[in-house]
Formats: C-alpha cells, sequence, structure tokens
C-alpha cells in the first residue's frame, strides 16, 4: 500500500491548489521561522517546493515515519 498524502498549498506561483502526492516523493520537509515570529513551513516533492500549513507538515511526517525510512536527513 502506497501513502498518499493530499494538501492545499503553493509553489513559487503563490497560487494556491489542492496536490494529492506519493508520501515516497517527499524530499524534504523544513520549518522556517522569519522575524522571530512568523512559523513558514514547507515540502520538497520530487525538487519542487511546496508553502503548507502546520498540519499538513506533520502528517507528512508521519507518514515518513509509516514507511520505515532511515538514515533521513532534513538539512
Amino acid at each position: 500500500m502506497t501513502e498518499t498524502i493530499k494538501f492545499k498549498g503553493s509553489a513559487s506561483d503563490g497560487v494556491i491548489r489542492t496536490y494529492e502526492k506519493q508520501a515516497t516523493d517527499i524530499n524534504g520537509l523544513n520549518i522556517d521561522i522569519k522575524n522571530k515570529k512568523i512559523v513558514v513551513y514547507t515540502i520538497k516533492i520530487k525538487n519542487r517546493i511546496y508553502y503548507i500549513n502546520k498540519d499538513v507538515f506533520f502528517e507528512a511526517l508521519e507518514k515518513l515515519k509509516n514507511l520505515n525510512l532511515h538514515d533521513i536527513n532534513f538539512g
């Protein structure tokens, strides 16, 4: 069974769309704090970066855990 993740997010064009992607295609997850108070969550899938909300970020993290991946580096 392949894990999928559905989310609303925006790519570099800034337009919010609904996406459905395979969890195995995730290349990275990132939390960035701007001006010490704004938190920005991003997910990188097949070398494209999407801006997502906190719930989607933690859902993706949970699905990665379910895939039993090892040696993951989110640097």
